[in-house]
């Protein structure tokens, strides 16, 4: 059902900014602008489910965060004076907490354009738009609060790419966007911090980092509603603090012991534990590579190091079990609403191979799963009653 019009939602945001103007600590001239810059960003926003998104192409992409919408079956998305949809997912990052949604039928619509590393300047103003506590659910205004940048790009636990802010933000903010004065696109709010614990604004707000979420884009948008994983160090490096910088103790990935890590991934390598961070902060592909820079031997030199894979957490499930029969292997039972069965899997079909290889046992099937985690796709060739044959991609999800 549609909700208040754009003119109850521009009369919210007026009265927020009229404590805003008073508030903002921003270079001068700044303030005059905040009504027409809150005016002109508020048609990007999105409500989606408990939470926010933000409009990134004038054909609907969405991003918001993965914890919004995880375990949505429909996914309700609703710009400011519109009608509510069902957003399409496209593609899901649960370890970096990113999420990528299509507004069906969508063209033309108002978008953000995503800041470079350069606007992430400390003590700049920023603004914020959201949806904290499910406020603007009725009235079809979200909230925009504004503070400071606290931060240039940083590492902050799973966030590996991310920017501090103080423009208040709570819950219901997450998937929202991050803006410079500028208009552009500095970062998507998704966690709080707080000494207590306790899930209210203490001044700490972190945005997972723009130049993440256009690295992220890519291969969001063509993840077929699955999930994607995040790069990681080379098992075998270890690393060090020490009086000169992160020392590289144990080798790998073209790492060599005796190094002196200066930066990953473009950005400086000033612990062991932002290092580890830097490493995991890249999209995976098979192959994918990191690039590095070391001090070795009294010069400075660059590494491409070979990327592993940060595994999602968690037990991988597909809902699928199966029975040896006469000497071949069928389908004995999919689980309700599992991936198996929106596969289009059923009991009785047979098993042809698995992952390429043939099965005929049970035993066999068990190991043509092996090494597959949670994001990797179980490909199932299975021959149907009226032995027609196809293969099923079969996603690996989190087993609840």
């Amino acid at each position: 059902m549609k909700r208040a019009g754009v003119r109850s939602a521009v009369c919210g945001v007026r009265h927020a900014l009229g404590l805003l103007l008073v508030l903002l600590l921003g270079p001068a001239g700044h303030t005059a602008d905040l009504p027409a810059l809150a005016q002109r960003l508020l048609p990007t926003f999105v409500f989606v489910g408990g939470g926010s998104g933000v409009v990134v192409s004038a054909d609907g992409l969405v991003l918001t965060n993965h914890h919004v919408i995880d375990g949505l079956e429909v996914i309700p998305a609703r710009r400011v004076g519109a009608d509510e949809v069902h957003a399409v997912l496209l593609g899901s990052d649960p370890v970096g907490d990113i999420a990528l949604l299509r507004l069906p039928g969508s063209a033309d619509l108002p978008f953000a354009t995503l800041a470079d590393d350069g606007a992430m300047v400390p003590g700049s103003a920023v603004l914020a738009i959201g949806n904290p506590f499910g406020l603007g659910d009725l009235d079809d205004a979200p909230t925009v609060t504004a503070g400071v940048l606290a931060t240039s790009r940083g590492v902050r636990g799973d966030y590996t790419d991310v920017v501090q802010s103080d423009a208040s933000v709570n819950p219901g903010n997450s998937g929202g966007p991050l803006f410079a004065m500028d208009g552009r696109l500095l970062g998507i709010n998704g966690q709080i911090r707080s000494r207590t614990g306790y899930r209210i604004n203490s001044g700490i707000g972190l945005a997972i980092a723009a130049p993440q979420l256009a690295a992220f884009l890519p291969v969001l948008a063509s993840a077929s509603g699955g999930y994607v994983h995040h790069t990681a160090a080379p098992p075998a490096l270890r690393l060090a603090d020490g009086f000169d910088g992160v020392a590289i103790t144990t080798g790998g990935g073209g790492l060599e012991a005796g190094d002196l890590l200066l930066s990953v991934a473009g950005r400086p390598a000033t612990s062991t534990t932002t290092a580890t961070g830097l490493f995991a902060s890249l999209p995976w592909r098979a192959g994918a590579t990191i690039p590095a820079q070391v001090q070795r031997g009294g010069h400075a030199l660059n590494v491409d190091v070979t990327a592993a894979r940060t595994p999602i957490p968690g037990r991988p499930y597909h809902g699928l079990f199966v029975r040896e029969q006469n000497g071949s292997l069928v389908i004995d039972h999919v689980d309700p609403d599992s991936p198996a069965e929106r596969a289009g899997l059923k009991p009785r079909q047979r098993v042809v191979n698995v992952g390429g290889r043939p099965v005929t046992t049970r035993a066999g099937f068990l190991r043509a799963g092996l090494g597959l985690e949670i994001g990797d796709r179980l490909v199932v060739t299975v021959e149907d009653l009226d032995r027609s044959t196809r293969s099923v991609d079969v996603p690996l999800i989190p087993q609840q």
